[in-house]
């Protein structure tokens, strides 16, 4: 094909479909299937193509040899890839997202540059660990949510979610994470899920969803089928899941069957459950690996399409993780998906440059020969950008631009900023007190903190601040950075800096086995009768790993992070609460900001698994 489509499609001059307006898709509304048909009938292979792709463009450089920039713009060269590949689907990311006006008129503009349908523009804005809003209101996250037992806040949730991303322009939002946390060694998940309930887990979606549907935005479960049960990261290396297919039946399919008739589309996972599909592939390393659910028609297909009957959308993770590009052939995996039974693929290639949109040709012109000789593969293309243009007709998808004075409005407003504090203190878990808690506070306060990374410390001082403000009293912070998990700090060392202090607070974040500095600050600060309590700032197994903790508390999370181009951002409520249940007083008791409510959605297992050690539901109250 390379030159084949329109010369280089770059400079396309020959359009097989014309935009098509938003009076006329209206009228395409009222008979979504027969539409459908229609427009398939006239789509040349280029623009079915199109449709079943879903790219992203984090950053852009003009030429070869300039710097990347954030893609916060659209430009020429975009809007022309957008139109002549006929494109589908947009994702977006934090760092596309810089404000509300400038996300509202980036979306408009996407949408401007379509081929012929509305775009899908979608974002991963799961809430807590997972959010892409640079200014918008995170929620909790999931675990938080499953820590508060409430039907009602995830809806809550989900309104907020759909509200705020609706009126930027967003269509489509990848959560809610259906994953079942029942490892606690999980390296990717943890706090992403709900619970190690698979009944919670369903519960807790189906209303998180309930919420987002209020608004026209789609859902997509993730990650089929189920991620909560690995050790390794998919965005590195491409894990196995042990398990028997009763097991799965039991834990891991639960949720997905519960949400499954409200949800619009699944996610799949970059994982390979042997117990579903044991056949094995070569990589390109030559060796023999098993066969990852997103490349698995025994999975997608014969499972989830077929016994399962689910008929939304099948998508990908995204294609460009270790787990698929570090074992196979970029686009042999893409057809192999495409087969497997995915109607949208995530993230082909990285699109960053000029230069870089050549490898999209290379990709249509790939399949579109491959599709000649396969007459299956080619029926498959079709019958994807079927369901894919079928949702966007029956979900009435718009290209209509959307208003940015509406939009300042609604994204983190106070009310909805409110509300996301509320829940957060709700999820709040005491699992550890030993008369500790509420530390009550005096005229003049020494604290001392200790985490693994400055900007953590440095949150953690701003909302104490703002405490000893509310109290009326003063606190003076220090604070010390220091890897928990290392052996790179002395007795001697830490004594020193905890010497005088009336307080201390060490912030953990996912400690495994033996952390011997985060030890060794818990047990000078015994030494030195200093009480100090244990925050867990992201997974709430933190305790398992220490001795002799006197006062442990879970917050579910403190720092947003895309793991895939380390961009992070604090999670200020989560923190916020926890830190408001900390402190009493000068009157007492009754003299505190937020007492601690919530209950362990998950067992909190020795690290040899062999004994649990908080069990779920359990959880602690100050008073």
């Amino acid at each position: 094909m390379k030159k084949t489509i329109c010369a280089i499609l770059l400079f396309s001059t020959c359009t097989y479909a014309a935009v098509i307006p938003d009076s006329q898709l209206k009228e395409m509304w009222l008979s979504p299937k027969l539409s459908t048909e229609k427009i398939i009938a006239k789509m040349s292979f280029e623009e079915k193509l199109g449709q079943i792709l879903m790219v992203d463009i984090r950053s852009w450089s003009h030429t070869d040899n300039s710097d990347k920039t954030a893609f916060i713009e659209i430009n020429d060269t975009v809007s022309n890839m957008i139109r002549d590949y006929h494109l589908g689907s947009i994702i977006l990311f934090r760092e596309n997202l810089i404000d509300t006006p400038q996300t509202v008129k980036l979306i408009n503009n996407l949408q401007k540059a379509r081929s012929n349908l509305p775009l899908f523009i979608s974002t991963d804005q799961e809430g807590g660990y997972v959010t892409r809003l640079q200014v918008g209101t995170e929620m909790p996250g999931n675990m938080a949510l499953g820590a508060t037992g409430s039907s009602k806040f995830a809806q809550q949730a989900g309104s907020i979610h759909g509200y705020e991303l609706s009126s930027l322009g967003f269509n489509f939002n990848f959560g809610p994470v259906v994953d079942v946390n029942n490892n606690q060694n999980n390296p990717v998940i943890g706090v992403r899920s709900y619970s190690d309930d698979p009944v919670l887990v369903g519960e807790l979606a189906r209303s998180y969803i309930s919420g987002i549907h209020k608004y026209n935005v789609l859902t997509s479960l993730k990650h089929f089928p189920g991620h909560g049960n690995v050790t390794s990261d998919t965005h590195f290396a491409l894990p196995t899941v042990n398990i028997d297919k009763a097991a799965w039946q039991q834990v891991e399919l639960k949720p997905f069957v519960e949400v499954m008739p409200v949800a619009d589309a699944i996610m799949t996972a970059h994982v390979v459950v042997p117990a579903l599909d044991n056949s094995m592939l070569t990589n390109i390393k030559g060796e023999k690996v098993g066969t990852p659910a997103t490349l698995s028609k025994p999975i997608l297909t014969d499972i989830l399409r077929n016994q399962l009957k689910f008929g939304g959308l099948i998508l990908t993770d995204a294609m460009d993780m270790g787990a698929i590009t570090s074992n196979f052939d970029s686009h042999w995996s893409i057809k192999q998906a495409i087969m497997a039974g995915n109607d949208i693929i995530l993230m082909p290639m990285e699109i960053k440059s000029s230069a870089s949109i050549e490898k999209l040709n290379a990709l249509y012109d790939y399949l579109k020969t491959e599709a000649a000789k396969d007459p299956e593969l080619n029926q498959r293309i079709e019958n994807a950008a079927l369901r894919v243009i079928y949702t966007k007709l029956n979900k009435r998808i718009s290209s209509e631009p959307h208003d940015v004075a509406i939009a300042e409005k609604v994204v983190s407003s106070k009310t909805h900023k409110d509300i996301e504090n509320f829940i957060s203190e709700q999820a709040i878990t005491l699992i550890k007190n030993d008369n500790v808690l509420p530390y009550q506070v005096k005229p003049q306060n020494k604290i001392m903190v200790f985490s693994d990374e400055k900007p953590r410390n440095k949150l953690i001082t701003k909302h104490l601040d703002d405490i000893a403000n509310e109290f009326q009293v003063n606190f003076s912070v220090n604070s010390k950075v220091i890897k928990l998990d290392k052996n790179d700090v002395t007795a001697e060392e830490i004594a020193k800096k905890i010497k005088d202090q009336n307080f201390i607070i060490l912030a953990t974040y996912n400690l495994k086995l033996d952390p011997i500095n985060a030890q060794r600050v818990i047990d000078e600060a015994n030494k030195a009768n200093i009480p100090l309590v244990v925050i867990s700032s992201r997974n709430p197994y933190d305790i398992a790993y220490l001795s002799r903790v006197k006062a442990n508390i879970a917050i579910y999370g403190i720092t947003g992070f895309d793991v895939t181009n380390n961009v992070r951002n604090s999670l200020e409520t989560n923190i916020r609460s926890g830190l408001r249940t900390l402190f009493q007083g000068p009157k007492g008791k009754l003299d505190v900001l937020a007492e601690p409510h919530g209950k362990l959605p998950v067992d909190i297992k020795t690290p040899d698994n062999s004994q649990i050690l908080y069990p779920r539901g359990y959880g602690l109250t100050t008073l």
